[in-house]
This record gives C-alpha cells, structure tokens and sequence, in this order.
C-alpha cells in the first residue's frame, strides 16, 4: 500500500464518514463504486471534495467513465492489448464509457501513422471509443491552471539543468522561493519564446512516492505539434496532464500498470490543490512475455530497418 503524501500549501483531511447520495451499484475485484472515491485507501479528501463529487455525479449520471491513453509515437504491443481490455473491458461490463485519449504532449515523436495506428488496433479488438480524444484540446486549460498554480505558491520557473535534476540525491532548486510575482512573469517569458530549450522549467512543490522532489509540470520545445502547430512552445509533462485530463473527461476509475504507482501522490495532490474533481488511480501489473519485444521504440527501431532493408534492397533490383 502506498502513503498518500499531502499538499505542503494548503493540507487535506482524510474523513472516515461522509453523508452523500447512494451511488450506483457499481463494482468490481474490489474497486470502488462511482461517487464513493473518498472509501478507496490512500485517498485525499479536502473542504471541496464532496462539492465536486456532487457535481461529476451531475455531468455523469453514475456512469463508469474509463480511458486508454497511450502517446502517439509508436506502433503498440500485445501489452497495450491488455491495457485495451482492461480499460475498455471494465467500461463495457459497467455500461459506462471508455474515451481513447492521445497523450500527445511530446510533439518531437508523434506522427500520423501512430494517431491511425491506434485507433485500428483498438477496433481490431473489438471496441469502439465513446470520444477520441487528446491531451493538446486542453493545451489553454492546463497552461491557466498552470498560472493558478504558481499564483497559490505551489509551482515555480527553475533553472536547473536536466542533468542536475536526474536522480535522487539532488539538491534542491535555489530557485524554489522565488517571489510568486517572478515566476509568473517567467512562466509567461517561457510561453512567448524568451528562453532556449532547457534554460528554464516549471516546476511543482510536491513529492512522489519514490522521493523524487518537484516533478517538472512544463518544459521548453521549439517544436512544431502535430495538431496546434506553431501555437506553442511550452509543453506540459506526464505529471502534470494526465490527472488533469482525467479530470476534465471525469474519469471514475483511472487503471494504469504498476510502473506509475509512484505517480500516485502527485495526481491527487494535483487534482487537490487545484481545486478540481479528483478521479481514483487503480494500478494493475504489466504484461511482460518472454523470448518477445514488449517495447514501443525497440518494435520502431525493428520496423525502420526492415523498411530500410527493402528500400535498398528495390534500389539495388532497379
């Protein structure tokens, strides 16, 4: 079980006992029902939880929303296959939903091909999305909220090098108390171009469950996206999307492999101190099979010589 870390600025209770509405009768291997996220272990209850679980209940019915969320920047594998079924299988066997979200917030390996790639492996086994999809829709939502967290104290523009923030036993940002007023002027700097890529990052004031000290929320990219163009420079990170887009979509259950348990804290301090509604993160082990590839960029780097191979090989016929 993992201990549920709390927000440094503004603490959270855990209650035991919370009066609400009966939910539906929604249940499976344990997990929690809908409306009832605050009885699952580890959870973090504030003053606003029970406001914004009334008004997800509002927008969803009682219904199970899931999503499959893979990045766009490579061909799946048989383990992506699992996560499909899991996420669009609990849905179906709910009679709730299942979006497929593209997390394409890494624009230097996203391509068509992958975006296609995707879908067709998600029809091919026989589910079709209730919506498609992708973290880049909310690209000015999560820049806003981006600002409200640097204005409450919870996030700031840092410095360090990428290098200098590897690893465990790293020394804390010198640039952590900046003046809130500085940072946000910064952040701002960073969104219209004023820094080169790796100079500057924002960074939040939490920790992980691992130790890792102010995961970064936004880095730098002079990189065109796939969808929005030119129209940003700034991209946010795992850490920081992925909650909030679950949010957004009001996710019920949020099923992910056991890699991103450490991940955990981070989600809900971040739903938390934002002040928006908090979906419950469940973890399930990962598919690993032997004497075969289970890796996205190992199968890409596979299918680009293959391809190469036959390119030369024409050359050489022709």
């Amino acid at each position: 079980k993992v201990k549920q870390k709390k927000a440094e600025k503004k603490p959270a209770t855990v209650v035991k006992e919370v009066k609400t509405e009966e939910p539906a009768e929604l249940s499976f291997s344990g997990f929690h029902k809908t409306g009832q996220n605050y009885t699952t272990e580890g959870y973090v209850v504030t003053d606003h939880t029970m406001r914004l679980m009334k008004e997800h209940l509002e927008r969803t019915g009682g219904r199970v929303h899931t999503r499959f969320p893979p990045e766009p920047n490579g061909i799946l594998h048989i383990g992506h296959a699992k996560a499909i079924n899991i996420n669009f299988g609990f849905a179906k066997s709910h009679e709730g939903v299942c979006f497929l979200r593209y997390d394409d917030t890494n624009p230097e390996k996203e391509e068509e091909k992958f975006f296609t790639s995707i879908l067709d492996m998600v029809n091919w086994l026989g589910y079709t999305p209730y919506k498609i999809t992708h973290s880049s829709d909310n690209f000015q939502s999560l820049h806003d909220l981006a600002v409200k967290l640097i204005k409450s104290g919870d996030a700031y523009v840092c410095h360090q090098t990428a290098d200098e923030m590897k690893g465990f036993e790293v020394k804390a940002s010198p640039w952590r108390d900046r003046p809130i007023e500085e940072s946000v002027l910064l952040f701002e700097d960073m969104k219209n171009g004023k820094f080169d890529e790796g100079k500057a990052t924002l960074r939040m004031k939490c920790v992980l469950e691992e130790g890792k000290q102010d995961p970064v929320a936004y880095r730098i990219k002079y990189v065109a996206h796939h969808r929005t163009g030119d129209a940003w420079c700034i991209y946010p990170t795992y850490d920081y999307t992925h909650c909030l887009c679950d949010s957004f979509e009001d996710i019920t259950h949020s099923l992910c492999t056991k890699e991103f348990q450490n991940r955990r804290s981070s989600y809900y301090w971040l739903c938390n101190v934002l002040e928006q509604y908090c979906p419950v993160q469940w973890e399930y082990g990962r598919l690993n099979i032997g004497y075969t590839i289970m890796s996205k960029r190992k199968i890409t780097k596979l299918i680009d010589q293959a391809s190469l191979q036959i390119l030369m090989i024409r050359g050489c016929l022709h």
